[in-house]
């Protein structure tokens, strides 16, 4: 096939992949077998809206939603958080879910349905933290390309929210928590940040995280010196989708439509233009589907995210070389602080940055990915998906 036709099938691939982790379907499946019972649902998280609507079977006395974007859901409150980092709006949310889950009747059940970016929108800091110390403090770990798996386990124990903080907040009675996961290949409970399931991290955990970066508020090393936890039991939780299931959603619109391809065994992982150079050199004529997370240690002055990031060294990597082609696209359509999913580049692309005036190495040095793929059309957008479970990358080398 010509990269025309590769470049097709793959962002049609992309699509089934989305279509196989929809929250809605997934949401309202998992409800339908549920026994009778009065409920209340809140849902936080980019799939909130989604993952709303596809429990509105059950007829909720009250639904509360907490995204980062509108969407209808009938005789539903809805909110908007800020993300990537708490905001004022965050703020208002957290205050407003803890005041919600407090409400919910013992006799009803408390449904919970928790998607990734959940961190960000609602938030309530623990303690005599103050919100400025707890952004800092992320904005800290997400340059600095932490693993998200610690990035939460410092979030979990600045938060009044989270680590089962909203669990607690709702006290006695059933309940049971619906999980869109993000998180690659870990627990439920790190979605995030645990609000209904806590883990058996420490604030002592928290702290050895922080303590090798410079820069963290005092205030909060002082709180995870001091703190000391009430354990709390998780809810009961179903895990409805990971990114290995809309990697299998791909595979399957491969495998429908006679597309040679294969599924990545490893998940992504790691910093994003080392595992993107990784991946282009595995690449063969059979499509590859990858999924995973990958991170960035950001040091420049640009702009971007870790798909774009992941997409520019692919594109130095292929470039030169034969007929090639890479995509690396966010699930939930937004990579990073950007309003693109991510990009498609080629085995040309590096040569096109070239002539249009941008150094490609010298944009990836700077973290300017963004730029530099705009400048020549590669970026790819969709806006707001509804749902998400990390990155999709795919990748393709005429042998």
């Amino acid at each position: 096939m010509n990269k025309a036709r590769i470049r097709e099938q793959i962002l049609a691939a992309y699509g089934a992949a989305l279509a196989a982790v929809d929250p809605q379907k997934l949401t309202a499946d998992a409800v339908a077998v549920l026994p009778h019972q009065a409920v209340r649902v809140l849902a936080l998280g980019k799939a909130a809206p989604a993952m709303a609507r596809g429990a509105a079977s059950r007829r909720p006395t009250a639904t509360l939603v907490i995204s980062d974007h509108i969407e209808p859901v009938p005789n539903a409150e809805v909110m908007v958080g800020d993300h990537p980092l708490p905001g004022a709006r965050s703020v208002e949310a957290g205050v407003r879910a803890l005041a919600f889950a407090t409400a919910i009747p013992s006799d009803e059940l408390a449904l919970f349905l928790i998607s990734g970016g959940g961190s960000a929108l609602a938030e309530v800091p623990a303690g005599e933290l103050d919100l400025e110390d707890l952004t800092s403090t992320g904005s800290l770990l997400m340059s600095r390309g932490i693993a998200i798996e610690q990035t939460n386990t410092v979030r979990r124990h600045l938060s009044q929210l989270k680590n089962g903080g909203l669990l607690a907040a709702r006290g006695p009675g059933p309940s049971l928590t619906l999980v869109l996961s993000d998180v690659v290949d870990g627990p439920a409970s790190a979605v995030a940040s645990g609000p209904t399931l806590p883990d058996e991290s420490t604030p002592a955990d928290a702290l050895e995280i922080v303590s090798s970066l410079a820069g963290i508020p005092h205030a909060v090393v002082d709180h995870l010196r001091t703190s000391r936890p009430t354990p709390i039991a998780p809810s009961d939780h179903i895990t409805l989708a990971t990114h290995r299931t809309a990697a299998a959603g791909a595979a399957e619109y491969f495998a429908a439509s006679q597309v040679p391809h294969r599924v990545a065994d490893r998940a992504l992982a790691g910093e994003s233009a080392a595992e993107a150079a990784a991946v282009c050199d595995a690449l063969s004529e059979s499509i590859l589907v990858a999924s995973g997370e990958t991170t960035v240690d950001v040091t420049g002055p640009g702009i971007g995210g870790r798909n774009q990031s992941g997409a520019l060294a692919a594109s130095i990597r292929l470039g030169g070389g034969g007929p090639a082609m890479f995509a690396a696209l966010a699930t939930d359509g937004v990579d990073g602080p950007t309003d693109a999913a991510g990009a498609i580049v080629d085995d040309e692309t590096s040569a096109h940055l070239r002539q249009a005036g941008v150094d490609p190495e010298a944009a990836l040095e700077a973290d300017d990915a963004y730029s530099a793929l705009d400048a020549v059309g590669a970026l790819w957008r969709t806006g707001p998906s509804g749902t998400n479970v990390g990155d999709l990358w795919f990748g393709w080398k005429e042998d």
